[in-house]
């Protein structure tokens, strides 16, 4: 890509260089398939043109900023037109001093030598997350958000003023577009260690900032855990994940294409304790999609169910209480009970969870038995119309099938008779 952005220069007279992240992970060794560009002149032009030789689309990101984005299989490139007029300029008004450096672009994509006017390389090798200037919160909010998630991300200790700036502004992040803060918590989560992440959120005032139906921890929402015990359930939720506490097959599954169920699980343990009926209000807030709210919906209410219920020893027996405790938090059936064990920590949680998972997987695997008929064979066979009589009877044959009291389409059809009784 950065060939044709050469080429592209060339041919407006332009100048260009590469910078913000692209440049800081070169420097930290890590691979990174997104390019940041900056450039001098037409950068709607050099987009379009970048994009003609590489043969692929284009659209504007930002008329206001003069950003605009080339969209690749497996990568893209953002162009943007230089803050200012020059690269100095252009930097100074960059967030952190690790975001703050460049690299011109010569022939062929080649890269000149490295623009730091920040001190951005010294604070990148001594883990030091510092500022460019004393305004970058006040320019855009969402950079409150960005300082905690390089610290956590890239392992970065953050500077003392820094530390003191977001503290002292961190009720600002309201101002910033839901979308972009969810986006920041997504990617904060996904790099895992969610307990760290909370900790961090919660030192930098960032946590309540964000979640006030949260409290701020100091007993305001009685079902909320104190800190320390929040951020202990974060860390044995971690330990589950990277010990198979959920399936790997559906860990791999998205929730909705933005958050990873893993994140997604991460995110329903910082919202622990929270009220169910609140959970609604921080997905909208946050713009999280319906699958999302669902998720989180059945996480909050299901927290409130008490110890789990056990399993009978027979396999095809598991009883009542612990079909009605999967019926309850279906589809989230596994995340339910990884949440519950991280919650807990304790042998007897754990144990009764892993019962239950069992009885999931074996509900859910390929030929598991069903009940034999459905609301059409139990309309012909009883007589019944359509509605709530009907609807009583076939849940009923459906629990003493799925317990294992009813092991013929006999016993299941005298179990719905007895429901209507």
């Amino acid at each position: 890509m950065l060939g044709a952005v050469a080429a592209a220069l060339q041919e407006r007279k332009a100048e260009g260089w590469l910078v913000g992240g692209s440049v800081r992970d070169r420097e930290l060794g890590r691979f990174s398939p997104d390019i940041d560009v900056v450039v001098t002149g037409d950068a709607s032009a050099i987009s379009r043109e970048a994009a003609r030789r590489l043969g692929l689309p284009w659209f504007t990101l930002s008329e206001e900023h003069r950003a605009y984005r080339v969209v690749g299989e497996h990568d893209h490139l953002d162009v943007a037109a230089a803050r200012g007029g020059d690269i100095q300029s252009d930097l100074a008004e960059r967030d952190f001093t690790i975001n703050a450096m460049a690299r011109p672009i010569g022939a062929g994509g080649a890269l000149g030598g490295l623009i730091d006017p920040h001190g951005g390389l010294p604070d990148l090798r001594a883990g030091r997350l510092a500022a460019v200037s004393a305004h970058i919160f006040s320019d855009d909010p969402l950079r409150l958000m960005r300082a905690a998630r390089f610290s956590h991300v890239f392992n970065l200790d953050i500077d003392a003023g820094l530390r003191a700036a977001v503290r002292a502004q961190a009720a600002q992040i309201v101002q910033a577009a839901a979308e972009r803060t969810a986006a920041e918590m997504v990617l904060t989560l996904d790099a895992g260690r969610a307990g760290d992440a909370a900790r961090l959120w919660h030192d930098l005032g960032l946590l309540h900032a964000l979640l006030p139906e949260a409290g701020a921890g100091d007993g305001t929402v009685p079902s909320r855990p104190a800190p320390d015990a929040l951020f202990a359930a974060l860390d044995r939720l971690e330990e589950s994940l990277a010990n198979g506490g959920i399936p790997a097959a559906r860990l791999e599954q998205s929730v909705d294409g933005a958050f990873s169920r893993a994140t997604a699980l991460r995110l329903a343990g910082v919202l622990a304790g929270v009220p169910a009926e609140k959970i609604g209000r921080v997905a909208r807030r946050l713009k999280l999609s319906s699958p999302m709210m669902s998720f989180l919906a059945t996480a909050a209410r299901m927290s409130g169910w008490g110890a789990l219920p056990s399993v009978t020893p027979a396999p095809d027996r598991p009883g009542r209480e612990a079909v009605l405790f999967l019926w309850a938090a279906a589809p989230w059936e596994p995340e339910v009970l990884v949440l519950a064990t991280a919650a807990d920590g304790g042998a007897t949680t754990t144990a009764a969870a892993q019962a239950l998972l069992e009885t999931w997987q074996v509900r859910e695997a390929p030929g598991a038995r069903h009940l034999p008929f459905d609301g059409n064979g139990l309309m012909s066979e009883l007589g019944l119309d359509p509605g709530p009589r009907l609807g009583a009877a076939l849940r009923a044959a459906r629990l003493s099938w799925e317990a294992g009291e009813a092991g013929t389409a006999e016993e299941a059809l005298a179990a719905a008779r007895a429901a209507l009784e």
